[in-house]
């Protein structure tokens, strides 16, 4: 017996999707004839997930789910496993193969976060440019998203390729870099280093959505809380500051 559908309905079907995709779920943009727009990934044993918006039915409740990705095909996250949570409290166990001995991620496609966010991917040997699958490891995230997102490869600013590899084209690494750092770095207000925040104050401070906090908290890609205060999660500031540092979109306001 093959698995050939799972639908998630939820009410919070950009977080869900932006959570998905940043596990390595190349979802795609659906509709059919009257029905809702909803996203679609179709998995290596020719299955579908699907995420719905959860109007006509109701939310999907508790859900256990079990995915493996290719190595180096999920984000930041290493190899091993992973046990998550989606931004509608879904438990979300991820397996992250281990790389062939041997091999390694390619050339200049070393994840943004490996190298504090700076500069742009670097080209092959050999090649000048660097394809949207090279960019899009270098940023952490799918290939597909980024060539189809309007904030991304379909954004008016976004450089011009510069030449082909095979069928695949190629961008100015420099270029990229500065399409980066002018349309996706925001200025953020300086926290106080000792005061504790909460994840909403945080997200009114650093220009991030709450939601976005939060399913990086479940990911295991924020800081733990300082401090807890009943159930309510704090952070110091400083805590704060250190890790927006270290994130490619944010930056401090100059001094």
């Amino acid at each position: 017996m093959i698995l050939e559908l799972a639908v998630i309905y939820t009410t919070r079907l950009d977080a869900c999707r932006d959570f998905y995709r940043g596990i390595g779920l190349d979802l795609a943009t659906e509709r059919h004839g009257n029905g809702p727009e909803h996203y679609a990934a179709a998995l290596a044993d020719g299955g579908v997930l699907e995420l719905y918006p959860a109007t006509g039915r109701p939310e999907t409740g508790y859900l256990r789910l079990g995915l493996t990705a290719p190595p180096n095909g999920a984000g930041f996250l290493p190899s091993g496993r992973h046990t998550l949570t989606d931004p509608d409290g879904r438990t979300v166990v991820l397996t992250v193969a281990d790389a062939p001995e041997g091999r390694s991620r390619p050339a200049g496609t070393t994840p943004a976060a490996a190298k504090g966010g700076a500069g742009g991917p670097v080209p092959p040997e050999g090649r000048t440019g660097v394809t949207y699958t090279e960019i899009a490891e270098h940023y952490g995230m799918s290939a597909r998203y980024l060539s189809e997102n309007p904030r991304w490869g379909r954004h008016p600013g976004w450089p011009p390729a510069i030449g082909r590899r095979g069928r695949t084209i190629e961008f100015d690494s420099a270029a990229i870099a500065r399409f980066f750092g002018e349309h996706h770095t925001r200025e953020a207000t300086p926290l106080e280093p000792s005061r504790r925040y909460t994840v909403v104050e945080i997200a009114e401070a650093s220009g991030l959505q709450p939601d976005s906090i939060r399913s990086d908290i479940s990911r295991g890609r924020w800081p733990a809380p300082d401090e807890m205060n009943g159930d309510r999660k704090l952070w110091r500031g400083e805590t704060i500051t250190a890790h927006l540092a270290g994130r490619r979109i944010y930056r401090s306001k100059p001094k």
